[in-house]
């Protein structure tokens, strides 16, 4: 219940324009490996998550705390529709003054009928309703990649998995 009304709170003030984007100065790498042990120690090591970063520039310019609803979504979702001790993949690299991200797991997969819904709040894939969840992740994730002038993209097949792609104007 706590993480739906936190869930809530933050789509209410992104949509309210009440998020402000607030730039500041990142080592990206540092703040990617952060962010994968903290999700490790969260999901009590279900899937191992493989980091790689090539080609960044010592310091990037981004709002920390909306990379963190980003990443933290993405990365926590790869995790919980994933079976056990299988793999994530999160990689980072610089192309054309863009951190391009690239998250990618062999979970559950996203069925094609819920592809065109799946930013929507509340929505979520007709294969996932035996797990938790509240359905405002991704639509949280959207708009976080909006704020900072960045786009995303996904690739499913279900049973094989998903790819989900960041591209942010982060150098």
């Amino acid at each position: 219940m706590a993480g739906l009304m936190e869930e809530v709170l933050v789509l209410t003030k992104v949509d309210a324009g009440k998020v402000e984007f607030k730039r500041m100065a990142l080592d990206l790498e540092t703040f990617c490996r952060r962010l994968v042990d903290e999700i490790l120690s969260a999901t009590s090591y279900q899937c191992p998550i493989e980091f790689q970063a090539e080609n960044l520039p010592a310091t990037g310019q981004g709002d920390e705390s909306l990379l963190r609803h980003i990443f933290q979504n993405l990365l926590s979702n790869a995790v919980k529709y994933s079976p056990g001790g299988t793999p994530v993949r999160f990689s980072v690299k610089s192309q054309l003054r863009q951190a391009l991200f690239r998250i990618e797991d062999h979970g559950l997969g996203i069925p094609a009928a819920d592809e065109a819904r799946l930013f929507q709040s509340f929505y979520r894939g007709k294969n996932v309703e035996h797990l938790s969840g509240t359905g405002l992740g991704l639509v949280i994730v959207k708009r976080c990649v909006q704020l900072h002038g960045g786009k995303i993209h996904f690739q499913s097949v279900e049973g094989k998995g998903t790819i989900f792609t960041v591209w942010l104007p982060l150098f």
